[in-house]
């Protein structure tokens, strides 16, 4: 019976100790995050309350789900390779193969439960399915936390094979109540169109990972001011993690970036629209094939013959070109994602990404 109970209650204190930076921190980031949304994301902003009060739903599956627990860490280092070049490859396929799906389980999967959610929500943008796109945002918002607390990426998540035991909950959630009004003291800042998911979220967890030997050496500075882990203690901690402002910062802007991604790539549609766009004033069936996109610079539209006009847009709704042809250069603008939009002379008919690279 006691031995059922020890159990019970570590596994209870190892949950605690993954819940990156408990429900406060978790709603701090996700709150901000439309601090950053572009005025063409009309309506979005009526989100942020939204977000908040779901930050946590990913925790709180943990109990039910037994899947739930991997997405929200990753022990990077416990790699050979990360530990050798400083990198992993990027898809969860190539990394299964590498080392077997049980050690990668073990490891956690928090960059690839960061991308399907990503999937799931341009999905259900692309579905006009604002409250299931809403709630698969709110869990986008807590990987993305997840993927900015340091100590959620390494294998020393709780600082036992340094001599810190105990300093994932001290940092996260004591010192982030202790000062949850400075934390909350940042602006938003534009944002831009991310086109490789993967490529963007194993870059902030590589370069948040670099500061998971500064809240050890905090730790210890702060141990050294009260080791009784006091209201002195937490002051001290506070001092030397002020990159902690920075790193929420951070984390309410990739998740807006990414939201923002999974909007223009599921076609821009009006926030809380039940039709999609690209059927508006269509009086009949179009199907034109828009040819290269990607492109380098021209662009052929193939396959209507009443082609009024076709109108290319920035992803911040900016016209930036107008053409009645079929045929045109493009290679003037900077690479990038647009819109294109083709018009009949009775509107809109069609509307569809754009890709330059050149």
């Amino acid at each position: 019976m006691f031995k059922t109970f020890t159990r019970f209650a570590f596994i209870f204190v190892i949950c605690l100790f993954l819940v990156s930076w408990g429900s406060v921190g978790h709603q701090i980031i996700s709150k901000k995050a439309p601090d950053s949304f572009p005025s063409v994301m009309t309506g979005f902003g009526v989100w942020s309350d939204s977000l908040r009060l779901h930050a946590s739903d990913a925790d709180n599956r943990k109990s039910a789900d037994p899947t739930e627990s991997p997405k929200h860490f990753i022990d990077i280092d416990n790699y050979t390779e990360f530990r050798s070049t400083g990198r992993i490859v990027s898809t969860y396929d190539s990394l299964v193969s590498l080392h077997g799906a049980t050690t990668v389980s073990k490891n956690g999967i928090l960059p690839y439960a960061t991308r399907n959610t990503y999937d799931s929500l341009k999905n259900c943008f692309k579905k006009l399915q604002w409250h299931k796109a809403m709630l698969f945002a709110s869990d986008l918002g807590h990987y993305v936390g997840d993927g900015h607390m340091p100590m959620h990426l390494t294998a020393n998540y709780d600082g036992g094979s340094t001599g810190n035991n105990g300093i994932h909950s001290r940092y996260e959630s004591d010192m982030v109540g202790a000062y949850q009004t400075n934390l909350n003291n940042y602006t938003g800042s534009s944002v831009t169109h991310v086109s490789n998911i993967n490529n963007y979220v194993f870059t902030y967890i590589y370069r948040n990972y670099h500061y998971v030997d500064s809240v050890i050496i905090a730790d210890n500075y702060a141990k050294g001011i009260d080791a009784t882990y006091g209201t002195a203690y937490t002051t001290a901690l506070w001092s030397k993690t002020q990159f902690t402002t920075t790193l929420f910062k951070n984390a309410s802007h990739a998740l807006a970036e990414l939201i923002y991604s999974a909007w223009v790539d599921a076609g821009s549609p009006v926030f809380g629209s039940k039709t999609f766009p690209s059927a508006v004033n269509s009086l009949k069936s179009f199907n034109v094939s828009v040819y290269p996109n990607p492109t380098r610079g021209i662009v052929n539209l193939i396959g209507e013959d009443d082609i009024y006009k076709a109108e290319v847009t920035s992803i911040d709704g900016k016209v930036v070109g107008s053409y009645a042809v079929k045929q045109f250069d493009l290679s003037h603008l900077s690479k990038g994602v647009y819109v294109l939009s083709i018009y009949s002379k009775e509107g809109l008919v069609q509307k569809e990404k754009l890709m330059i690279v050149n």
